[in-house]
């Protein structure tokens, strides 16, 4: 978790005052507000500690008991970082949602954006030796990974986690564009520059600033000038010396 967020929930949750505030719980009976930080903080030591298998019951409890205390919003983010930490991204994308529709106000919606997206993020296939590369495998988290990143970078620019946003966005982009790299590499060994051409220039369109953006822009200049469109093929190896002056398809093109 960033500082900033600590900050705002470790301020949350110890600027109760001395007295006794009273606050009503979800079946309406009265209860302390005393008793929903003690028993958030209980909870949260032990979600610091990593240990979410005795934290989560207690958050569930403080927003079940105190529905209407501020805990109770602090606890719904908590369950849903429990959630994350046990692997369970699709059930922490839920949680996260729910507390951005119905506490839509509150000064952590940033954080719980910022999750949203992490969530899908962490879900992205990775690559290792048994498994098919991660562009050749299903990209919706990707995709909804760099959508939720975008609107978060674009919402909050000056959020902690921009930074974190940003690498993940730009892996998120790496991949979906590997994936079209990938089917260009197909059609090009198959000698079909038509398909090579169409995958290529769908990448640039939509992926625009991958990493594979040079290689991207060499072979589509090749494919145009094997369909004879060499005014293309001058244009895109322009673009790719432009563009990317000290990449070794640049150097290659010139």
């Amino acid at each position: 978790m960033r500082p900033r967020a600590l900050a705002l929930l470790l301020l949350a949750s110890g600027c109760a005052s001395s007295g006794v505030t009273r606050g009503v719980s979800s079946d309406g009976t009265v209860a302390a507000a005393d008793d929903a930080r003690a028993l958030y903080e209980a909870a949260y030591l032990q979600f610091r500690d990593g240990d979410c298998l005795e934290a989560e019951p207690k958050f569930r409890r403080v927003r079940r008991e105190f529905a209407h205390s501020r805990y109770a919003a602090l606890a719904d983010l908590r369950i849903g970082d429990c959630q994350m930490q046990n692997g369970a991204h699709t059930e922490a994308i839920q949680s996260f949602q729910s507390f951005v529709r119905f506490r839509s106000t509150h000064v952590l919606v940033p954080y719980a954006r910022f999750r949203i997206a992490e969530a899908h993020f962490e879900q992205i296939p990775t690559d290792w030796f048994l498994a098919p590369p991660s562009h050749e495998r299903d990209l919706g988290d990707a995709r909804d990974a760099l959508k939720h990143l975008r609107r978060f970078l674009l919402d909050y620019p000056s959020d902690d986690n921009v930074p974190a946003a940003r690498r993940m966005a730009q892996r998120a982009l790496d991949v979906l564009a590997d994936h079209e790299l990938f089917a260009a590499r197909f059609y090009d060994h198959r000698d079909a520059p038509t398909g090579v051409a169409m995958r290529l220039e769908r990448l640039l369109y939509l992926y625009e600033g991958a990493s594979c953006e040079p290689e991207a822009l060499d072979r589509l200049a090749d494919a145009y000038a094997a369909l004879g469109r060499d005014d293309d093929a001058a244009r895109t190896r322009e673009a790719l010396r432009t563009r990317h002056p000290d990449s070794p398809e640049a150097r290659r093109s010139r």
